[in-house]
């Protein structure tokens, strides 16, 4: 069997993430109430404008792509929960495990090392880097080309995208509905349904 995860409200909360990004560029700014800004605009309408609306309503002499990139290039201060260390470090004695997940490059490799996730996952997909992403087929394909004639499982909180290509090829799937997640009220779509990732060790042996 090969297991694989999801990054991104799977093995660690977004939401942990963007609180380091906002951290990060009211930092630069060199204002913490931008911070409250940020989060109360985050909470109320998604992160589309938020930084459009701080420019906007502080008149700051700064470019929209310069927070962008500052949001989106830092070192993030997240980290692992016991709990997820201890179901990776589980499997990880049993089973490859692989890693696929969407978003930028850089940043998606900068959570990668920053929740220390080398220790865990054998095979590490960051989709931007292929130039694909879900629901396609091709890093489902890299880690069957890769770990041949297994079981294949796949982990994941979205489903809008992400069990889509898994289920044509045929592995097993499993939704993890993170109560703090921005997909947790979507209808599942996955083989499994999962409240709570330690589920998981019921589910996969």
């Amino acid at each position: 069997m090969v297991i694989v995860f999801d990054l991104d409200d799977t093995l660690y909360n977004e939401i942990d993430f963007v609180k380091s990004g906002f951290e990060e560029v009211a930092n630069f700014l060199g204002d913490k109430n931008y911070f409250d800004f940020m989060m109360n605009e985050f909470q109320k309408n998604g992160s589309g404008k938020i930084f459009d609306k701080l420019i906007e309503k502080y008149d700051l002499n700064v470019s929209k792509n310069k927070l962008i990139e500052i949001y989106r290039f830092h070192t993030p201060k997240i980290s692992l929960s016991n709990e997820t260390k201890e179901i990776l470090g589980y499997y990880k004695r049993k089973y490859p495990i692989a890693l696929i997940t969407d978003g930028h490059y850089i940043s998606q490799k900068n959570k990668f090392f920053a929740l220390g996730l080398e220790k865990y996952i054998d095979f590490p997909i960051f989709t931007d880097f292929y130039h694909t992403k879900k629901p396609e087929k091709k890093a489902f394909e890299m880690v069957m080309k890769k770990y041949k004639n297994k079981n294949y499982v796949y982990i994941s909180d979205n489903p809008k995208k992400d069990f889509f290509a898994p289920i044509e090829l045929g592995w097993q799937t499993i939704r993890y509905k993170n109560p703090l997640g921005i997909y947790k009220d979507y209808e599942n779509n996955a083989d499994i349904e999962i409240n709570d990732l330690k589920e998981i060790l019921k589910v996969i042996k």
